[in-house]
């Protein structure tokens, strides 16, 4: 059986590992949409092609898309585009906002309990 202080530092090294994959997926997200508004990708005739993203931005477009803040459009000419729905940014940085600080305070608390049961024994 592995020894508690083994354990206590699986649980520590699970909990860094899962709020750099958020933060990484965060960051992600905030690049494509700084993209978007460089391009002034807000409208159908100023959407980036989807053949020029990467596939990790692709991923995020399309993440991006069920959220509701880009949209994914094919022209007549059957080519994917991607553009900003403007409407919805203020909305989603807030949700964004909101998910990163829960999910912060919610990892910190796991970290403080886990110290707190370590120091007690």
């Amino acid at each position: 059986m592995p020894s508690r202080g083994f354990a206590t530092a699986a649980i520590l090294i699970v909990i860094a590992l899962a709020c750099l994959a958020t933060l990484r997926r965060m960051e992600r997200d905030r690049r494509l949409l700084a993209t978007l508004r460089e391009h002034r990708a807000f409208d159908f005739e100023n959407a980036i092609p989807l053949d020029s993203l990467s596939a990790e931005q692709k991923e995020s477009a399309e993440s991006l898309a069920q959220a509701g803040v880009i949209a994914i459009r094919r022209g007549t000419t059957g080519k994917a585009g991607c553009y900003l729905v403007q409407s919805e940014v203020p909305v989603f940085r807030r949700k964004r906002t909101r998910l990163a600080l829960v999910g912060a305070i919610g990892a910190l608390a796991v970290a403080v309990l886990v110290a707190v049961l370590i120091l007690r024994r």
